[in-house]
């Protein structure tokens, strides 16, 4: 079978080495020279990001670039091979449109998020360590990103889950957050392992890793044989990308600094799934079964996230599970087929979710990391830009028309589920639309309006352990917000991450005429469908429906006045009556430790105390044991006498002769 097909116009791209290769050469500098540098690292670390960004921004023409090749067909983006290793496993960098977007959101929004980071990590005693891994991570994306072969994807993948595993056990004094470090890393193995099997499939199929030569076949796999390697991609997909039953690390994964929280929610790690099934649209798109499956999946997580998203008091829990919940839409999005809706998702969600937990930082560093909704309240009066951050994310997240940039693009996969056919998806994304307008105004109201509630003893708020939500007790002894205002350096990047909240979603508006269906015309396959039953004008009008229910339901029960004057009380009653299936998140993390966690445990169990000392061990010994008596028995022959030799010489010949004698008898 040919290999060797080509997906980008070869060459050789400066820039494009240049934007892969800065942020590892600032993570080396960081960790080498950190002690001498001190708060120059943050500059450092922050230039190579956007020295970064600009190189991508300088790649737009060859990334978008569409040349015939000499097979008549159209070659979009720019390739450039490093080097071949054995036949099939050429490695190189490919920009192209999906590409180029990823790279844009990670070195751009990036960049602010490193920027931010240096007013938020101000005093901390690993500084330069912290930026070298901001910088290593996004090395790591962008290498997940950048690679034109799955080899090289997955290189990065693992890459990604190991700076993962840096970030959120950056406070390793902490055994939360070392716990939560080594569960998304283990997760997340879970999900490199399904890539590798997929990998030795594809290539056992094409004899090639290349992405040109995997999907140039994409008609000719056979059905089943398609049908598992896209089931063993999404295993992947679904552990990067926190989707059930793999979702149990994203929340814990709150454990690290709030900049790392944004880092990984909105510009890199949860998005590796999304951008994973996008780039394999070719496959995904030749396979009905393993479509259908991930649009389930993507559906079911994006309600699932919503739903518990209604059951946390921690700021940045309820942004985690919203992240969960917006990553469902976006990879239901691209499993049905709606590339171009579950692709815009992610990009408008890049903007809002980063704009949500840097202004939940703001929050957090402002009343000295106090993290849970309860003991907030009335912050509007004293922190007014942080109100404007969050009610502007709140906006775009809840799909507010045409006020913010998650209308947009949520609509794109809604209506994108209804018209590849699946009018219960269809259904299931409407629901969870009306549900996060209900729980993010939850938070916004709980957090902003009526009085402040940090000088309330914890208990009469429902907060049990007050150890364990954030550092709840901080601030029972003051009566006032005893807020501090945060560093410009933490201002400037989510005033700026505004205006593309707000104004991004646009591009997505005119259908097939907009600029975002241009940008994508060549990138994914556009099959003849069927009219909608229901038209976008219609499904945008249900969706505002209900978003407004959602909202008018939390302004009555935490907004209007009343709620608010006895705020305490009810803030308790919701607390201790929560029902349990959602305090324990649908007892995932229960089914997870009593399936894996305690069968490996007993196993190992099994074969510490009996099979490794008593078979393995015993084994050993009795080899041993029988070597030393066939040893003590040899020896007792060798006497040293000549008698003694001559006489064992008879008693053997002549046991040899009555053998003889007595074989030859039988013979005869």
């Amino acid at each position: 079978m040919p290999v060797h097909h080509v997906m980008g116009n070869e060459g050789n791209y400066p820039y494009l080495l240049a934007l892969w290769l800065l942020p590892l050469a600032g993570a080396i500098v960081n960790w080498a020279f950190g002690p001498q540098l001190k708060s120059a690292a943050g500059a450092l670390g922050s230039a190579a990001i956007g020295v970064a960004f600009v190189a991508t921004v300088l790649m737009w023409g060859a990334a978008t670039q569409s040349v015939p090749s000499t097979g008549g067909v159209n070659l979009v983006g720019a390739h450039q091979t490093l080097f071949s290793w054995l036949p099939g496993f050429d490695f190189g960098l490919l920009m192209d449109p999906l590409s180029l977007l990823w790279a844009l959101i990670i070195t751009g929004v990036g960049f602010l998020i490193h920027v931010y980071s240096i007013g938020y990590m101000d005093g901390d005693n690993a500084f330069a360590r912290f930026f070298a891994y901001m910088n290593f991570f996004v090395f790591a994306m962008l290498t997940l990103v950048l690679s034109d072969n799955f080899v090289g994807l997955l290189i990065g993948w693992g890459l990604v889950g190991l700076a993962s595993y840096f970030l959120i056990g950056f406070w390793f004094f902490k055994p939360s957050a070392v716990a939560a470090a080594r569960k998304a890393f283990v997760l997340n193995v879970v999900g490199d392992v399904g890539i590798m099997f997929a990998i030795f499939m594809i290539f056992a199929s094409v004899h090639s890793t290349g992405f040109g030569d995997a999907f140039a076949f994409a008609g000719s796999y056979n059905t089943g044989w398609l049908f598992a390697i896209c089931l063993t991609l999404f295993i992947g997909a679904a552990a990067k990308s926190a989707q059930i039953p793999l979702q149990t690390w994203l929340p814990d994964a709150m454990e690290g600094p709030t900049p790392v929280s944004a880092l990984i929610h909105a510009a890199t790690m949860v998005t590796a799934g999304v951008y994973l099934i996008a780039r394999c649209a070719p496959l995904w798109s030749q396979n009905q079964d393993a479509q259908m499956l991930v649009g389930v999946i993507g559906a079911l997580t994006a309600l699932l996230g919503a739903i518990l998203g209604c059951a946390q008091w921690d700021i940045k829990r309820i942004l985690a599970y919203s992240t969960m919940s917006q990553i469902g839409y976006m990879i239901m999005g691209v499993g049905v087929g709606a590339y171009e809706g579950g692709v815009a998702h992610f990009f408008t969600h890049a903007f809002f979710k980063a704009q949500l937990f840097l202004g939940s930082g703001i929050i957090i560093h402002a009343l000295n990391n106090e993290q849970d909704v309860r003991r907030m309240g009335g912050l509007i009066k004293t922190m007014p830009f942080a109100f404007v951050a969050m009610l502007t994310g709140v906006i775009a997240i809840s799909g507010i028309p045409y006020l913010g940039s998650g209308f947009f693009s949520k609509d794109l996969v809604i209506q994108g589920a209804l018209q590849h056919g699946h009018p219960w998806l269809y259904a299931i994304a409407l629901i969870t639309a009306g549900i996060t307008a209900y729980y993010m105004c939850r938070m916004l109201f709980v957090t902003f309006l009526g009085q402040y509630r940090g000088n309330v003893d914890p208990s009469d708020l429902g907060i049990r352990h007050p150890e364990l939500a954030g550092t709840s007790a901080h601030a029972a002894e003051h009566d006032e917000v005893h807020a501090h205002a945060p560093a410009w350096l933490m201002n400037v990047p989510v005033g700026i991450l505004i205006v593309p909240t707000v104004l991004i979603g646009w591009l997505m508006f005119g259908g097939e005429n907009s600029p975002w269906a241009h940008f994508f015309a060549q990138q994914f396959p556009h099959p003849a469908l069927p009219a909608a039953p229901i038209s976008e004008t219609l499904t945008a009008v249900i969706a505002f429906a209900l978003v407004i229910v959602g909202i008018a339901i939390a302004w009555a029960r935490y907004g209007v006045a009343p709620a608010q004057q006895n705020a305490v009380e009810r803030l308790r009653q919701e607390s201790v009556r929560m029902p349990a299936v959602l305090t324990n998140a649908f007892y995932f993390d229960y089914a997870i430790d009593w399936l894996f966690v305690r069968t490996s445990q007993l196993l190992g169990t099994l074969f510490g105390r009996f099979l490794d000392p008593q078979v393995i061990d015993g084994a050993v010994r009795e080899t041993a044991f029988s070597a030393q008596w066939l040893g003590t028995l040899v020896r007792s022959f060798q006497t040293g006498l000549l008698r003694t030799y001559a006489f064992l010489l008879v008693i053997g010949a002549t046991c040899f002769m009555v053998y003889y004698a007595v074989a030859m008898g039988a013979a005869k």
